[in-house]
């Protein structure tokens, strides 16, 4: 088992849809799931334009945490956020009775870089 600060992330980046929650059917914990572009760090060859990544993270309401909550009542799509958190692994079985070895981001914290207004306002061309 690895402990949180073993496989720490930050990331920066812009939200592609609004967050989503789920309610999970074994623990009854709030589940929310987004995805953030992100500038990818290296200029292309050739003509040096960066590219544009697409990454998945994971956020859990804890009993002590509510941080999937939050982000969803926080940001919106286009929302320019910053998050913290950890390399999760675990193991599934599938339907065919073979193990299958996933990953996850989970987000322990987050930071909003503008608020959920000015982002609409930006969307609507206001600002």
């Amino acid at each position: 088992m690895f402990l949180n600060s073993d496989n720490q992330f930050t990331a920066r980046g812009r939200l592609v849809d609004n967050p989503f929650i789920n309610i999970s059917q074994e623990t009854g914990n709030a589940i929310v799931s987004i995805t953030l572009a992100q500038d990818h760090p290296f200029k292309k060859k050739g003509d040096g334009t960066k590219e544009t990544v697409f990454i998945n993270y994971t956020a859990i309401d804890t009993q002590n945490n509510k941080i999937a909550s939050r982000l969803a009542d926080y940001v919106v799509k286009g929302s320019l956020v910053s998050l913290v958190g950890f390399h999760d692994s675990y193991v599934k079985t599938n339907e065919q009775g073979k193990k299958e070895y996933l990953e996850t981001k989970r987000i322990l914290q987050f930071r909003n870089e503008e608020s959920k207004e000015r982002t609409e306002e930006r969307r609507k061309g206001k600002v």
